[in-house]
């Protein structure tokens, strides 16, 4: 066993010799595309139209929601002096516009989530050929996220001077952000 862990030990450091020289020679990047959509012209563009599109659905259910309102006021209202079959068929009423507009609601949220997702990916690959642009020029080796700081957060420090964040908001502008 101690044999094995030697060998290990051993064939790890000559690993580790033979990779240094290719080690010193990587030039590395980080970049937080947050602050890119953020920063640039086009990212904006897209969170314009974005909470455009959220506040057009967002209509639809408070115009529904409305309506429901209104159906709850009217059988309080009414409930005393109804029968009780008529309030039955009112409550059932009720209760199958609610469930009509759990769906909608649910539809709703799950066609912004494509559309946001639809978005996002489109303005991912612009951002990725300028990241790829930029680190070609710059002969950078290796360009990683960095996110905000939070427990999952794949970089958790970076030296400001392998930031290329500023460069390529710069370089996503100037090409016409898209």
């Amino acid at each position: 066993m101690k044999n094995g862990i030697s060998v290990l030990f051993i064939a790890l450091a000559a690993a580790l010799a033979v990779a240094a020289p290719a080690w010193a020679e990587t030039k590395i990047g980080v970049v937080e595309p947050q602050k890119v959509l953020d920063g640039t012209r086009a990212g904006k563009k897209i969170k314009d139209a974005l909470q455009d599109y959220v506040k057009a659905r967002q209509k639809v259910i408070d115009m529904e929601e409305e309506d429901l309102k209104k159906m709850e006021e009217d059988l309080v209202k009414q409930g005393a002096v109804l029968s009780p079959d008529a309030k039955k068929d009112k409550e059932d009423k009720f209760r199958q516009k609610m469930v009509e507009y759990q769906r909608k609601v649910q539809q709703l949220n799950q066609e912004v989530q494509v559309k946001k997702k639809e978005t996002l990916d489109e303005f991912n690959k612009s951002l990725e050929q300028v990241i790829r642009g930029i680190a070609d020029r710059e002969k950078i080796t290796l360009v990683v996220e960095k996110g905000d700081s939070g427990a999952g957060a794949l970089v958790i420090y970076s030296h400001p001077s392998i930031d290329i964040t500023d460069r390529v908001i710069k370089d996503l502008d100037a090409k016409g952000g898209k």
